[in-house]
């Protein structure tokens, strides 16, 4: 069950980091995610301070938010 915030339909998602096979390091991946997501990743860690609150429906199944870049336009 995600972390949610409050009452309503929202959840707090964080910045994480995975051990890159080829670097050899932790690098910073391209999404957010539940804390309970992220405990479910192999070699995964939580950046502390990149909390954000995102609706609900916004996680995809793995408990991943991305987020699109839009610019200026808006999706149609």
């Amino acid at each position: 069950m995600p972390y949610r915030t409050n009452r309503s339909n929202t959840v707090t998602v964080f910045g994480f980091k995975t051990f890159d096979a080829d670097t050899r390091e932790m690098q910073l991946v391209n999404c957010k995610a539940t804390p309970e997501a992220i405990a479910s990743f192999r070699l995964a860690e939580l950046v502390a301070g990149t909390g954000e609150e995102v609706p609900l429906q916004a996680l995809d199944a793995q408990g991943c938010y991305r987020r699109v870049a839009t610019g200026w336009a808006a999706l149609d």
